[in-house]
């Protein structure tokens, strides 16, 4: 009675192996199935990235320019700030750059806003100027 106890349990193991192979089988297929979908999800994705790219710039072209004219403004300032800077910390450059600054202003004061001719003439210009 035993030994047919222990036949039936090997053959029950035996087809519990046999299924689990398959299952493993199948598993390792399905697995490989959806790592080759993925890859070819990706090299689609990559393939059609250029075609991508071009139809957003061709939709942001202004926005995207705004920006990037705004950033390199930014950067400008920042440089020309770095530089007057270091322009201002050369003994006796700033003093200087303060007196043609007075000199200027006192100049064009004189030219343009002396009379109310320059100041029509001044008026004129800036207007064309904006034209």
């Amino acid at each position: 009675m035993q030994q047919t106890e222990y036949m039936t349990d090997t053959s029950e193991v035996r087809e519990a192996s046999e299924s689990t192979s398959l299952t493993t089988s199948s598993t390792a297929k399905q697995l490989q199935m959806q790592g080759r979908q993925i890859g070819n999800n990706i090299v689609a994705f990559f393939t059609e990235l250029p075609k991508h790219v071009g139809s957003f710039w061709q939709q942001y072209k202004q926005p995207i320019t705004n920006i990037l004219l705004i950033l390199l403004g930014l950067i400008a300032v920042r440089v020309l700030f770095a530089v007057l800077a270091a322009l201002n910390s050369i003994p006796l450059l700033a003093p200087t750059f303060q007196l043609i600054g007075i000199f200027y202003s006192v100049w064009f004061i004189y030219r343009y806003l002396r009379t109310k001719s320059n100041r029509e003439e001044l008026a004129s210009k800036l207007q064309s100027l904006f034209e």
